[in-house]
């Protein structure tokens, strides 16, 4: 392994200049290391086409800092999702490396909208000021998913509440199984979060916390349902936004 961090020799470039390529001291070169070693691979560019990482990406990430201002010369998001995955890290592990100069770490992060309200009891409706919410590179690469602002405590209740002010995420492509919290839109062109449930009569929507002020029965028969919009797969709290 000792030729990974070895200066390199001089190539040449352009017109026949030399260029000397820098020594690899990038921030997770010892994680890299290991998962080559893990993954019984020697060659840098070998191990970038296993988890399909560009091998110019790789590259990037491994040379580390070297402008004269000291930041680092450091690839992109989407490489770093790759990369994540590739060494079992957390995405924000990663970040926190590469971007530790900049205030705001949370703009490099991919956004999904939030395209409205969805009932889950009573809740005046107003304006939503934020637009867009940040979200994890998995569900950004879905493509599936938008967001929603909960109006109403309907679903405040249990182990995973959803209550008034929090926004949800919703895979579109996931419509859910009996049991799961979804999104619906009724046949009167609203959108409410409920469980799904399965009785006699077929699917139906139910109310985690009937005690609530609703403004929708605690129970929606599956006629009253025009379609499942999606699961929901993740809750912002509104003490977290």
């Amino acid at each position: 392994m000792s030729h990974l961090v070895k200066r390199h020799r001089i190539g040449t470039i352009g017109m026949g200049r030399p260029r000397k390529y820098p020594i690899l001291n990038g921030p997770v070169n010892d994680l890299i290391f290991a998962a080559m070693r893990r993954d019984g691979i020697s060659k840098p560019n070998e191990w970038a086409d296993k988890w399909g990482i560009g091998r110019t990406a790789l590259r990037t990430a491994m040379v580390g800092r070297q402008s004269a201002a000291g930041t680092w010369v450091r690839p992109d998001i989407r490489t770093l999702w790759r990369l994540a995955k590739a060494l079992d890290v957390p995405l924000v592990y990663l970040i926190e490396r590469f971007y530790d100069d900049l205030e705001d770490v949370e703009a490099l992060w991919p956004q999904i909208p939030i395209i409205g309200w969805v009932g889950a009891g009573s809740g005046s409706e107003e304006d939503i000021r934020e637009k867009y919410v940040p979200v994890d590179m998995d569900i950004a690469l879905r493509g599936s998913a938008v967001a929603f602002k909960v109006r109403g405590n309907s679903m405040c209740a249990g182990p995973k509440p959803i209550c008034d002010g929090d926004v949800i995420i919703v895979d579109c492509r996931n419509k859910g199984r009996v049991g799961s919290r979804v999104v619906a839109r009724l046949a009167d062109g609203n959108y409410v979060c409920k469980l799904l449930k399965h009785g006699p009569n077929g699917n139906y929507l139910v109310s985690a916390n009937p005690s609530s002020d609703n403004s929708y029965p605690d129970v929606i028969p599956a006629s009253s349902v025009k379609e499942i919009v999606g699961k929901v797969i993740e809750v912002r709290s509104s003490d977290s936004l």
